[in-house]
């Protein structure tokens, strides 16, 4: 996109969430690219975020472990933050970390999506059981189900980053 001395571009800050092993690291790569990353014991530690570009929005995306005892990486990266993509995975359902993230979002009123990722190990009988409980607990409405591993669902996140 050919850019003129005078375009204003937003800037917008997304922070990918989610409990250890959700599929982060594979969501972010799927989404952006080639990411910078940091692993140990094959865990990623340490995300480099990248940038993506859309609808003259520069979007910043930051990513957070998800071991419980990088709490405090959580809330520094929410800081000035305008978005969160929660990653579920499916096959583990709602995990402690989840719900701690789904309470700090309600309670500082942070807008988010969910999306529950690796529907590909499951059934629609499971997805339609998590997203019920997402939204009758947690009053989740803005849900995108798909697999990063397998691409499924990336184009519906997109669409939805094009919107803020």
């Amino acid at each position: 996109m050919k850019k003129n001395k005078g375009d204003i571009i937003k800037k917008i800050k997304v922070v990918i969430m989610g409990s250890e092993n959700a599929g982060k690291t594979t969501f972010m790569e799927k989404l952006i690219g080639n990411i910078g990353k940091v692993e140990y014991n094959g865990t990623t530690t340490a995300i480099d975020y990248g940038n993506i570009e859309l609808n003259n929005k520069k979007i910043h995306i930051f990513g957070t472990p998800g071991q419980e005892r990088f709490e405090f990486m959580r809330e520094l990266t929410l800081k000035g933050v305008d978005f969160v993509i929660l990653i579920i995975d499916i096959s583990t359902g709602l995990k402690k970390v989840d719900k701690q993230i789904l309470n700090k979002l309600k309670k500082d009123n942070i807008s988010y999506s969910i999306f529950i990722n690796k529907i590909d190990k499951t059934n629609n009988d499971i997805i339609d059981f998590l997203k019920e409980e997402l939204l009758e607990k947690y009053n989740c409405k803005n849900i995108i189900s798909g697999s990063a591993k397998e691409n499924i669902g990336i184009s519906d996140v997109i669409e939805l980053l094009k919107t803020l």
